[in-house]
């Protein structure tokens, strides 16, 4: 699945992105399914995912698996997947009253100011980590999507610094065991401050940026966008980001094909 992306960024199954920090941004489309490929290559290779599920529910995820092969259920049962339910969570926090548990739910900060996203990373920590406190083995923490707490009333400061402990804890160097893949939305055509100062937060902790945009000549039958995949050069601060390249797409019932831009069946 992906074959032609997976080349570009060195990953596969069997080689998974350890210690490295994957910014996905989608612009004028949906940049989800990306989210989806990232998460049945951790699980066909048999290694460990915790997803942070802020947009969908597990059915979602799950419906979607089947079609790419991938059972997300058996691997919740065994333990491989581990799903925090934050859809759930922040549900509960708009219909709960303070004597129904507000004070247990991970995301009380949507209901108390004073609260912060601690509570949120301290699950986080329980599920990808040994008692010891150390991840064992390849371990992939998987957000979907950091724009939905934005858009719910956290602050872009508060979002930003979760994932500043969720990268120390998943991939403090690129020799670690961990790592993080998030989406965000950054859509052109949408003023939106607080999520455009997240955007700029995750870039600066990004190893690697997948930004997914819908084609600026409409839609097309043939061509649903393109993927524009950018390396962080870390041996030169200086010049924080190279080694750019360009894909465009199309999805399709069971996968999404890649090719050159130009290149696509209906070109040829």
């Amino acid at each position: 699945m992906f074959t032609e992306l997976n080349v570009i960024l060195g990953f596969d199954h069997l080689k998974p992105p350890k210690g490295q920090f994957v910014l996905i941004s989608d612009s004028l489309t949906d940049g989800s399914f990306l989210i989806h490929h990232f998460l049945s290559l951790y699980i066909k290779g048999g290694w460990k995912v915790c997803l942070l599920a802020l947009a969908q529910s597990f059915g979602h995820y799950n419906a979607v698996g089947q079609k790419l092969g991938v059972p997300l259920t058996q691997a919740r049962e065994k333990g491989q997947l581990r799903f925090i339910d934050g859809l759930k969570c922040s549900l509960q926090m708009y219909t709960c009253t303070p004597q129904e548990g507000q004070g247990e739910n991970p995301l009380r900060v949507l209901r108390d100011k004073k609260a912060t996203l601690r509570p949120l990373y301290n699950l986080v920590k329980t599920q990808v980590c040994s008692e010891e406190g150390a991840l064992e083995g390849p371990t992939l923490l998987l957000v979907d999507d950091l724009s939905v707490l934005v858009s719910l009333g956290v602050s872009a400061k508060d979002v930003s610094d979760f994932m500043h402990y969720c990268r120390v804890l998943m991939c403090p160097t690129q020799q670690s065991q961990g790592a993080i893949v998030s989406l965000v939305h950054k859509d052109a055509d949408v003023e939106d401050e607080e999520n455009s100062t997240l955007f700029r937060h995750m870039a600066y902790h990004g190893t690697v940026h997948l930004a997914v945009e819908g084609l600026s000549s409409g839609y097309s039958r043939d061509v649903h966008g393109q993927v524009t995949v950018t390396f962080r050069n870390v041996q030169d601060p200086s010049q924080p980001w190279s080694r750019k390249r360009r894909l465009q797409y199309k999805v399709e019932e069971r996968n999404v094909s890649f090719f050159a831009p130009g290149t696509s069946r209906a070109v040829l």
